[in-house]
């Protein structure tokens, strides 16, 4: 079940992902507004390689399983694209936008095929 967690934790980074991209596309001619990306899979990674994070372990000889790992929503504001000191960069966030729809595509499509695989081993 530890991997349904992920897949489940990962996808509610994706959706607040591709709210706080919406919000700096909304606010691309707002004075002064910087954009903001979310910060989870390098929090992720350094967990299961036991950098950094202490992990839910029940037994000293399980893995990681990336349990505690939460998702940090950054300010970037350090950086001025416009004179009006916003620094939404729209293309940058078009980018990010396509990649985070291909991101929730493969973890949906992952799900999908577990719940497949569970479904076929209960009607056989």
């Amino acid at each position: 079940m530890e991997s349904y967690d992920l897949i489940k934790d990962a996808l509610g980074v994706a959706n607040t992902r591709a709210q706080l991209i919406s919000s700096n596309i909304a606010n691309v001619n707002t004075a002064n507004y910087k954009a903001k990306r979310v910060e989870f899979e390098n929090y992720l990674t350094n967990a299961l390689n036991g950098d950094s994070l202490a992990l839910k372990k029940t037994n000293t000889r399980h893995l990681g399983d990336g349990s505690g790992v939460q998702p940090q929503v950054t300010t970037d504001a350090n950086t001025a694209v416009k004179a009006n000191g916003n620094n939404v960069d729209l293309d940058v966030e078009m980018v990010n936008q396509a990649t985070n729809s291909l991101y929730y595509n493969a973890l949906t499509s992952q799900i999908n095929g577990r719940f497949q695989m569970l479904n076929y081993v209960l009607d056989h």
